[in-house]
C-alpha cells in the first residue's frame, strides 16, 4: 500500500505550514467544485476524466534549441508514457460532438530524468489567477446567471469567450488536434541563461476521421490511423518577445515570434487506461527536467496543488493508499 502522506508531500512544493495548509484547502475547494459539476467516478481523475494511454518516443529535431536549453530531451531520444483525454469530469463524455481535449506526457529523458507536460487544446486560459478560476468554478456550480455575472466583471473571461466564438467547431480525433502548454516556462542553457517560452504539439499529418463517430470513437480512430500512418506531433517552441506577458496564461502572445521545431512525438501504441501505464501518473506540470524552469505564473502552482488533491482522492478510492 502507498502512504498518502508521502504522496502528498512529494507532489507539493515545500512551504511554510500556514501556506501549505492554505494551498491544500484552496485546492480541495477547487476539486470539490468539479465533483459538484460532474459527479464522481470513483478511482478516476476529477478533470479530464475520460481518456486512454499511449506509449511514444520524443526525438530531438532542430539542434538550434540546444542554444537555449541543456536538457537531454533535445540531444537524445526520450521514452514517453502519455494520456489523451476529454476536458471535463464526465467519464462517459460524448464522442460525437466537438470538444476540448488534453494531452499529458510523462517523459523519461536519456539522462533518466522525469519531465511532465500537461497540455490542452485551449489557445489561452480563461482567467489569470487561481482566485478567479475558483470564483468561475463556483459560478458554474451556481448556474448560468452566476456565470454571466462573473463574466460581466472579468475582462479575461470576456476576452476568452470572444476568442472562442471566432473558432470553427468541427469534430476532430485526438491525433488531429494541436495541444498547447498554455502556461509559460523558461528554457535554461549551460550558461544558466533563461529564455521564456511556450510550446505546442502540432500534428505532422492531416489526420482524419476513419471510423464512424460513436462512444468509443477516439480510441478506435487512433487505432485505425496507427495501422495506416505515422501518428506524430512536432513540438514547436515559441520564444517570448520582450513585450510578452510571461506570467499570465490568460494573455495570448501576438505577432511574429521565433519558433523552433525542437522535437517530434511519435506514438508507438495505445492502451485502454485499465491496461496502460498512465493511470497512476499525476501529470504535475511543475515536474521539470534539467534545462527547464517554471515561470511565476500562479496557475502553475494552483494546478500542481489541485492535481495532488485529485490524485490522493482517486488513489484512496482504488485502495492504493491508506
Amino acid at each position: 500500500m502507498i502512504n498518502s502522506k508521502i504522496i502528498t508531500l512529494a507532489l507539493l512544493v515545500v512551504t511554510t505550514p500556514l501556506v501549505f495548509a492554505n494551498n491544500i484547502e484552496t485546492a480541495s475547494d477547487g476539486v470539490n467544485t468539479f465533483e459538484e459539476l460532474f459527479g464522481v467516478t470513483e478511482g478516476k481523475r476529477r478533470n479530464h476524466t475520460k481518456g486512454f494511454c499511449f506509449s511514444a518516443t520524443l526525438k530531438p529535431k532542430d539542434k538550434k534549441i540546444q542554444q537555449y536549453s541543456n536538457s537531454s530531451m533535445f540531444t537524445k531520444t526520450s521514452e514517453v508514457i502519455g494520456r489523451l483525454s476529454h476536458k471535463g469530469g464526465k467519464y462517459l463524455a460524448a464522442d460525437n460532438k466537438p470538444g476540448e481535449y488534453g494531452m499529458g506526457l510523462s517523459i523519461t529523458t536519456a539522462s533518466n530524468e522525469n519531465h511532465i507536460m500537461s497540455m490542452n487544446t485551449l489557445d489561452f486560459f480563461p482567467v489569470a489567477t487561481p482566485e478567479a478560476f475558483a470564483e468561475l468554478m463556483h459560478a458554474k456550480v451556481a448556474g448560468s446567471n452566476a456565470v454571466k455575472a462573473f463574466k460581466q466583471k472579468n475582462k479575461d473571461l470576456q476576452r476568452f469567450k470572444a476568442h472562442e466564438a471566432t473558432k470553427t467547431k468541427t469534430l476532430k480525433p485526438y491525433e488531429a488536434n494541436t495541444f498547447n502548454s498554455v502556461n509559460s516556462f523558461y528554457l535554461v542553457n549551460n550558461e544558466a541563461k533563461k529564455t521564456a517560452v511556450r510550446w505546442s504539439f502540432v500534428p505532422q499529418l492531416q489526420q482524419t476521421l476513419v471510423v464512424t463517430p460513436e462512444q468509443d470513437f477516439f480510441f478506435k480512430n487512433l487505432q485505425q490511423n496507427l495501422t495506416k500512418n505515422t501518428v506524430a506531433w512536432d513540438m514547436i517552441i515559441t520564444l517570448a518577445n520582450p513585450e510578452d506577458d510571461v506570467n499570465n496564461a490568460a494573455i495570448a502572445w501576438h505577432g511574429e515570434h521565433q519558433k523552433i521545431i525542437a522535437a517530434e512525438l511519435t506514438i508507438k501504441a495505445i492502451q485502454r487506461e485499465e491496461a496502460g501505464k498512465c493511470d497512476l501518473i499525476n501529470f504535475d506540470p511543475l515536474v521539470l527536467s534539467t534545462g527547464f524552469a517554471p515561470s511565476a505564473d500562479p496557475l502553475l502552482q494552483a494546478r500542481r496543488n489541485a492535481y495532488a488533491v485529485s490524485f490522493d482522492r482517486r488513489l484512496s478510492e482504488k485502495n492504493l493508499i491508506k
